[in-house]
């Protein structure tokens, strides 16, 4: 009686996801893991902040993270059964609604660290980060406008209208509050356009567009986060120098070893600043180890493969574009964060996608991988698009 009512309940879980799940189930497989294994390391990296902010009330992060990764989950499920078609309909649209909102944020927005990249909601009293939303925006008109001329066909008031200059106007916006972020996005941005058939030499002027209003930004705002940037890639490159991030990183790992110190066990998470966010990937090694590190890595060179893997599902340029840059968005950063954590790049302040603490980035990467999902179920036709 017990194993069938056992095998009924097995066979009833497997329809309901088959019918509700839809696309890439190792996609699936890998962000669901991502963020459940996130809330206790989360919760064990939180504990300083729990004391210092929340007169010991080491719950508020737990619960807090818990309900940021379901609230991404919920994101995902609905955003993957939308056909990823509609959302070239909104791209233009939402492109030039993160002008504004990137302006209102380096002019008048919440300053953290030193840098205005947050503008706060009113009422729930939440910050959003609009270079989360210019990211998705960008990658996804960038990929419509690549799969318009995919054949080449293209002619130079195009070309620096489209993808240089728009390219140029939002990452050089985020330049000066995060200089890391621009860099990363203008890298992926030109990485499609090179996928995308664009000659060679409008990847140059899309460089020097990049500089020029970068530049423009960083002399209208007194330059927030540049001598911040500066500084660090100095100290970087000085061998007698280690920052004191670094040096707390470092002493992290070591820590750890190859099977790790054990689960919220970690001591460094007293000393390194933002251990929940910046450097989760330290904690990460010194509560389990080496082992749990590469296991961490692999989990996201994974997401790349199968992010990819959804362009021969799509065979259509949008999709496979889109898939494309959307998956190196996520998975650069996740190497960029890991790469600044063993010291092979500056201080960078990246956090892992969908596993740091953090609303905006939590939010929009479960935007992200929904519309991935999407893509990779191979339902739908471009041709209305």
């Amino acid at each position: 009686m017990v194993i069938e009512l056992v095998h009924r309940i097995k066979e009833d879980t497997q329809s309901w996801f088959s019918q509700n799940l839809k696309g890439d189930r190792w996609i699936w497989a890998v962000c669901i893991f991502l963020m459940l294994w996130s809330i206790p390391v989360v919760y064990s990296a939180s504990v300083k902040d729990a004391y210092r902010e929340r007169q010991g009330n080491t719950e508020y992060y737990l619960i807090k993270h818990s309900l940021l990764c379901l609230s991404a989950l919920v994101i995902m499920y609905f955003v993957h059964r939308v056909p990823y078609i509609k959302f070239a309909r909104f791209s233009r649209l939402s492109v030039w609604i993160s002008v504004p909102l990137l302006l209102f944020a380096a002019f008048n927005g919440k300053v953290v660290n030193d840098a205005a990249r947050w503008i706060e909601i009113p009422l729930i009293g939440q910050r959003f980060q609009p270079s989360e939303f210019a990211k998705v925006a960008l990658i996804t008109h960038l990929s419509l406008v690549l799969a318009k001329h995919i054949k080449g066909r293209w002619s130079p008031r195009e070309l620096l209208t489209e993808p240089v200059l728009l390219v140029g106007i939002v990452c050089g916006l985020i330049f000066p509050s995060n200089v890391s972020t621009a860099v990363l996005l203008a890298g992926v941005c030109i990485l499609l356009m090179y996928v995308g058939k664009v000659p060679v030499r409008y990847l140059f002027l899309t460089g020097l567009a990049l500089a020029f209003f970068a530049t423009v930004t960083v002399v209208l705002r007194t330059t927030q986060r540049s001598g911040t940037a500066q500084s660090r890639v100095q100290t970087f490159f000085n061998p007698d120098t280690v920052v004191y991030q670094s040096r707390q990183s470092y002493m992290a790992m070591a820590r750890g070893g190859i099977r790790g110190e054990g689960v919220a066990k970690s001591r460094q998470r007293r000393f390194l600043p933002e251990p929940q966010k910046d450097f989760i990937f330290a904690i990460t090694v010194e509560e389990y180890g080496t082992l749990g590190g590469l296991a961490l890595m692999l989990l996201f060179l994974t997401l790349l493969y199968r992010g990819l893997k959804a362009i021969d599902v799509t065979k259509r340029p949008f999709g496979g574009l889109l898939s494309a840059g959307l998956t190196f968005s996520i998975v650069f950063q996740a190497l960029t964060a890991m790469a600044v954590t063993v010291g092979l790049l500056p201080v960078t302040g990246q956090t892992l996608p969908l596993f740091s603490q953090g609303g905006t980035s939590m939010w929009f990467t479960g935007l992200a991988v929904g519309m991935m999902l999407s893509i990779s179920r191979g339902e739908f036709d471009e041709k209305n698009i």
